[in-house]
């Protein structure tokens, strides 16, 4: 190849049009928002946040199938998990002898946090798709599918 050939690398596209770079930064920036507000709002973190909405969304859940449903680190599950015990925000119920059965319930303290952080949380979700049209949501949408779709390909291709 000559050195006046354009390679399809990474490394030729502007940084701001570097898909790792944009969303990572998007993220970033998501998190920092949806930590201050959780904390202001219920005293909460964002990975106690998240515990709670997979609990409220697929009812008794255990560790194991939030992490499998996210993707969210297992360390981190289980770190936030045993902290939100300890604080009384969820209970476990299940087989003492088998704690994969283990399933999370809220407690009513851990419950009462949901609820108080929940209209914040809920106004900024309605905040930020509200700043794009229809169309542009559904563009936004199918288009973190097929980057999704795109991700996993790569990784067989890599395990091939």
């Amino acid at each position: 190849m000559s050195a006046d050939q354009v390679t399809d690398t990474e490394f030729d596209i502007p940084l701001q049009q570097m898909v790792t770079f944009r969303l990572s930064r998007i993220h970033a920036k998501l998190n920092a928002q949806a930590a201050r507000i959780l904390k202001e709002t219920a005293g909460i973190s964002l990975s106690q946040w998240r515990i709670f909405v997979m609990i409220e969304t697929h009812g008794k859940i255990t560790p194991a199938q939030i992490v499998k449903r996210t993707d969210f680190d297992k360390g981190q599950v289980s770190r936030t998990v045993k902290g939100m015990l300890k604080e009384g925000l969820i209970v476990v119920e299940g087989s003492e002898s088998d704690q994969r059965s283990h399933t999370l319930e809220f407690t009513d303290k851990g419950y009462g946090l949901f609820q108080q952080a929940r209209p914040a949380m809920r106004t900024r979700q309605t905040a930020l798709l509200g700043s794009l049209t229809a169309n542009e949501r559904q563009v936004m949408f199918t288009a973190m599918d097929k980057l999704e779709l795109a991700m996993e390909q790569i990784e067989e291709e890599s395990r091939a």
